[in-house]
């Protein structure tokens, strides 16, 4: 009845119909996680909760069933959450050493909505430290692998080529790709949910900036980060997102983004914008290839597909932009753990304070965390002129996407512009070169500084080689149902997997 293909909304529906029962999912669910993690060695997972524990939560949920009165339409659904995110009396890790025996006292909004909802909370799954990163490959835990190849095999595994999951919410789309959750919430600062989303074959969306509050998220860059979803197809993140969505009062910044009453028009009138300002000559062949071939696929099947070049020109400027606003504001939120009031601390009585602070930081965070960290302080030295001219960057980019916009229903683009990378030859680690590294954002960078909801979806059948290639929709700010709609039409038309 359930099986690795088995999505979110169908999973639900079988719910809903009393043909499985939660528990029958969490049964389900542990055997998944039993093979991607002891016989796979995927990494998917920093924390998972007891199996008792879980089996509890199962058993209420079935009950409600039987009595017809489940919380909602993800009640008894396995979902795991990005370990970046405040779980009350958990570890909350950030996949980092500095809090490693951290335990959040808080409850963060969008967990606290999952537990009212019914969802059980399968575990927190492996990231790039505080999200930094875009191939999970800078986290204390180690890299996790992508599962998606593994999905045809549970033998011999020898041959398969060990890729990277995509980052920074590599587990979670790791895990999602496998089945060993069957959705996972992330954040996304700067395509941290929709590249790996990519990689993994599944849909990553990306709200509207404050779509879905991030009040008990540990902060990477506080304007950017956004918390979104990583599911199997664009109808479960419909699904999701109707019961997560919605301002706090523990978060100013969150919004509503009440449901559009208006349907999204069909196919045969709808009009997608391909900005030829993406076509950059770091693309990767299949990546280029594929962009054409669904701009072509959705022309021939009704939509008015047009290619434009003259209204984003911020794009070449999009990418530094990122990094200079997220830097400073890392360097800012990553201040505060100097051991006394937050994280793992190096206690050394020989040297003062400020010697132990060094020390400590030195110590606990990893390398990409401090590099960034020193390249934020450099920015905020200069007197805020850099962080001012990025700004004024992604104000711009702000206004030529609305502008883009009010001409098309929604834009096209690629999610990457490279392949997800290998496993290296000492079998420890990735191959990671930093500028690559960085030059992976630039088809995420541009709706992350707009604010802009964005949606990443697979456009390849299972077996084909490039199964990696997704590609994004991205619409007008506050119109994220109308996005993940008309991303269903286009999976749909695609490719469907179901």
């Amino acid at each position: 009845m359930i099986t690795p293909k088995t999505s979110l909304s169908r999973l639900s529906a079988l719910l809903k119909s009393k043909q499985t029962t939660p528990t029958a999912a969490l049964d389900f669910i542990l055997e998944r996680i039993k093979l991607s993690e002891e016989t796979h060695s995927l990494n998917t997972f920093t924390y998972l909760p007891s199996t008792e524990s879980l089996h509890e939560l199962a058993r209420a949920s079935t009950a409600r069933y039987a009595d017809g009165s489940p919380l909602s339409p993800i009640d008894g659904i396995p979902i795991s959450v990005k370990a970046n995110i405040s779980w009350l009396g958990r570890p909350t890790s950030a996949s980092s050493r500095m809090l490693e025996n951290y335990k959040s006292p808080i409850q963060a909004d969008v967990i606290d909505r999952l537990i009212k909802s019914g969802a059980i909370l399968i575990g927190q799954t492996n990231m790039d430290e505080f999200g930094m990163g875009s191939f999970t490959t800078n986290s204390a835990f180690g890299p996790s692998i992508n599962s998606y190849p593994y999905l045809s095999t549970t033998t011999d595994t020898t041959t398969i080529p060990k890729l990277s999951p995509g980052g920074s919410s590599g587990g979670s789309a790791s895990s999602v790709a496998f089945r060993s959750s069957f959705a996972s919430i992330g954040t996304d600062t700067g395509g941290s949910i929709r590249l790996p989303a990519a990689y993994c074959g599944c849909t990553g969306f990306k709200p509207s900036y404050g779509g879905i509050p991030r009040h008990g998220v540990i902060p990477y860059a506080s304007s950017l980060d956004t918390v979104g979803l990583i599911t199997p197809t664009p109808e479960d993140a419909q699904l999701l997102h109707s019961v997560l969505r919605g301002s706090s009062l523990n978060d100013p910044t969150s919004m509503d983004t009440s449901p559009n009453p208006d349907p999204p028009p069909p196919l045969s009138s709808l009009s997608v914008g391909v900005p030829g300002s993406y076509s950059v000559s770091e693309c990767h062949p299949s990546i280029t290839k594929k962009w054409i071939d669904t701009a072509s696929r959705l022309s021939t099947a009704g939509a008015n597909v047009t290619i434009f070049d003259d209204s984003l020109t911020s794009i070449q400027d999009s990418l530094a932009a990122y990094y200079v606003i997220a830097c400073a504001e890392a360097s800012s939120n990553l201040a505060k753990y100097d051991g006394v009031k937050f994280g793992s601390r190096i206690r050394d009585t020989t040297v003062d304070f400020s010697s132990e602070y060094a020390n400590t930081r030195a110590e606990f965070f990893g390398p990409e965390v401090k590099r960034r960290i020193e390249c934020g302080d450099t920015i905020l030295s200069k007197e805020g002129t850099h962080y001012s001219a990025a700004l004024q960057i992604r104000n711009q980019l702000r206004e030529e996407y609305s502008t883009a916009l009010k001409n098309y229903d929604v834009l096209l683009l690629p999610t990457s512009v490279s392949p997800p990378i290998s496993l290296d030859s000492s079998g420890s680690g990735f191959d990671v070169d930093q500028s690559e590294m960085m030059a992976n954002d630039l088809m995420t960078v541009g709706a992350s500084l707009a604010g802009f909801p964005a949606i990443s979806i697979p456009v390849s059948e299972d077996s084909d080689p490039d199964f990696w290639v997704g590609m994004q929709v991205i619409g007008r700010h506050g119109d994220d149902d109308r996005v993940m709609s008309i991303a269903d039409q286009i999976y749909r038309t695609l490719v469907n997997r179901e």
